[in-house]
C-alpha cells in the first residue's frame, strides 16, 4: 500500500500543475489531464492517503518502519521516472 502512494500523490501534484498551466486547444494530452488533475483524483488520492494512515497507527513500530521504507523508496523511484522524462533520459 505504501509503495503505490507515492505514484497517486505525484501523479496528482503532476496532473494539476499541468492542468493549471496547459494549452487547452487540440491537446493530445488531454485526457490524462483530465484523469489525473482536478477535483476527482485529487478524492480518489486523499482517500488512499487516510487508508495508509489509518493502517499504519495500527501497525507495531517495526511494521510502520518498513511501511515508511517502501514509502521512501517509492518516491525515490517516482522521481526518478518523472526526472528521466524531463530530462529525456535514453535507456
Amino acid at each position: 500500500m505504501t509503495a503505490v502512494l507515492p505514484c497517486f500523490w505525484v501523479y496528482k501534484a503532476v496532473g494539476d500543475y499541468i492542468l493549471q498551466n496547459q494549452i487547452v486547444q487540440n491537446n493530445p494530452y488531454q485526457t490524462w489531464i483530465d484523469t489525473y488533475g482536478g477535483h476527482e483524483f485529487a478524492q480518489s488520492v486523499q482517500q488512499a492517503i487516510r487508508i495508509c494512515d489509518r493502517v499504519a497507527e495500527a501497525e507495531p513500530s517495526r511494521i510502520k518502519v518498513i511501511m515508511l521504507e517502501a514509502f521512501v523508496t517509492a518516491s525515490r523511484l517516482e522521481y526518478d521516472f518523472w526526472d528521466g522524462a524531463y530530462k529525456l533520459r535514453q535507456w
